[in-house]
C-alpha cells in the first residue's frame, strides 16, 4: 500500500511539473552562429573603409548611369568625420568619380554618419572561450560553448582555448584585443532631388576608450582680452 501511495505522489509531482513547464510560452534565447566583425583601431582602418565605400558608391553611380559630380557633405565635428571625409574624397577621385567642392544642382550629396552603440548587458552564463586574431584589422570571435556541465568537458575546453589564445598571442601579440561591448555603425547615403540614390552600411568593433573619436566635439569658447 505504501509503495502505491509513493508511486501516486511521484506521478502527481511529475504531472504538476510538466504542466508548469508547458505554461512557459516564451521563445528560448539562442546564439547566432560564430561570425567575424572588423575592429577599427587605427586611421589606416578608416582608409580601408573609405576605399571600400568609394568602390561601392562608384559602382552604384555607374549602374544608375549618373554622370553628376559627388559632393561629400561635412556632417559632424569629430575626428572620425573629418578624417574619413578627406579619405573618402581621395578614394572617390582615385576611382574616377568627379567630386564637387561645393553643393549645387549639378551634383549629388553624399552624407556620412557614425552611430555609437554601447552594450551594457552582462555576458551570458555559458562557458565561452574567446580566441581572437588580427589580420588586416579584423578581429574574429570564436565562441566555444559547452552544453554539458561535466567538469571534464570544461577542462578540455579551457585547455583548448588557452592553447589557441597562446598561439595567437605569439603570432599577433596583444594587438587584436578581441570583441568589445562598443560598436559603431557607419553609413553613407547618396541623395539627389530628395531621393536616395545609393547607400552603404558597415559595423565595426571599437574600444570603449575610442568612442570619443566618433562623437561631435563641442566648440571651444573664446574670449577677447581687452586692455584696461
Amino acid at each position: 500500500m505504501k509503495s502505491n501511495v509513493a508511486v501516486s505522489l511521484l506521478l502527481g509531482a511529475l504531472l504538476t511539473s510538466a504542466c508548469a513547464t508547458q505554461t512557459l510560452d516564451v521563445p528560448r534565447a539562442d546564439n547566432y552562429a560564430a561570425s567575424s566583425q572588423k575592429k577599427a583601431r587605427a586611421v589606416h582602418h578608416w582608409e580601408v573603409l573609405a576605399e571600400d565605400v568609394a568602390t561601392r558608391v562608384a559602382d552604384k553611380l555607374q549602374t544608375k548611369a549618373l554622370s553628376k559630380a559627388v559632393y561629400v557633405v561635412p556632417v559632424a565635428n569629430s575626428a572620425f568625420h573629418q578624417g574619413f571625409r578627406k579619405l573618402l574624397i581621395n578614394q572617390l577621385l582615385a576611382k574616377g568619380v568627379e567630386v564637387a567642392t561645393r553643393p549645387g544642382a549639378d551634383c549629388v550629396d553624399l552624407k556620412v554618419d557614425a552611430q555609437l552603440v554601447r552594450h551594457n548587458s552582462s555576458a551570458g552564463n555559458s562557458v565561452q572561450l574567446k580566441a581572437t586574431s588580427l589580420a588586416a584589422g579584423i578581429a574574429v570571435l570564436r565562441d566555444l560553448t559547452f552544453q554539458h556541465s561535466a567538469t571534464a568537458y570544461t577542462l578540455i575546453g579551457l585547455a583548448a582555448g588557452a592553447g589557441i589564445d597562446a598561439a595567437n598571442l605569439s603570432l599577433n601579440g596583444t594587438a587584436s584585443g578581441g570583441p568589445t561591448r562598443t560598436e559603431v555603425l557607419i553609413t553613407t547615403e547618396v541623395e539627389a532631388n530628395q531621393r536616395y540614390i545609393a547607400s552603404t552600411s558597415d559595423v565595426y568593433y571599437i574600444e570603449r576608450e575610442d568612442a570619443g573619436l566618433y562623437t561631435a566635439q563641442e566648440p571651444m569658447n573664446s574670449w577677447k582680452v581687452v586692455g584696461q
